[in-house]
C-alpha cells in the first residue's frame, strides 16, 4: 500500500486533497497515477480512466468506478492539468 505521505508529496496537495476512496479501494490505480505524475503518459492515463468506454468502466468487463472514486480522479486530472501549466 502507498503511504500518504508520499501521495502528499508527490501531488503536492493538501491532506484535505487525498484521494482517500482510491487509495482504499483502488491502490492499484492510485499507485500508478503516482509512479506516472511526472511523466509524459499521466495525462492520457487520466483521460482514459475517465472515459467510458476507458479504463475507467463502460467496458462489459467491468463495471467501472463508483462515482466517489471517479470524483477523485477528476480532481487528480484537474490537480494534474494545473501543475503543469504553471
Amino acid at each position: 500500500m502507498i503511504k500518504e505521505d508520499v501521495v502528499l508529496n508527490t501531488l503536492k496537495c493538501s491532506r484535505a486533497q487525498f484521494p482517500g476512496v482510491l487509495a482504499k479501494k483502488f491502490p492499484h490505480v492510485l499507485e500508478k497515477i503516482i509512479a506516472s505524475w511526472n511523466l509524459p503518459g499521466c495525462s492520457a492515463y487520466l483521460a482514459d480512466l475517465l472515459q467510458s468506454n476507458g479504463r475507467g468502466g463502460g467496458r462489459l468487463d467491468r463495471d467501472g468506478f463508483p462515482n466517489d472514486a471517479w470524483q477523485e480522479i477528476y480532481k487528480l486530472a484537474e490537480l494534474h492539468r494545473t501543475s503543469r501549466s504553471r
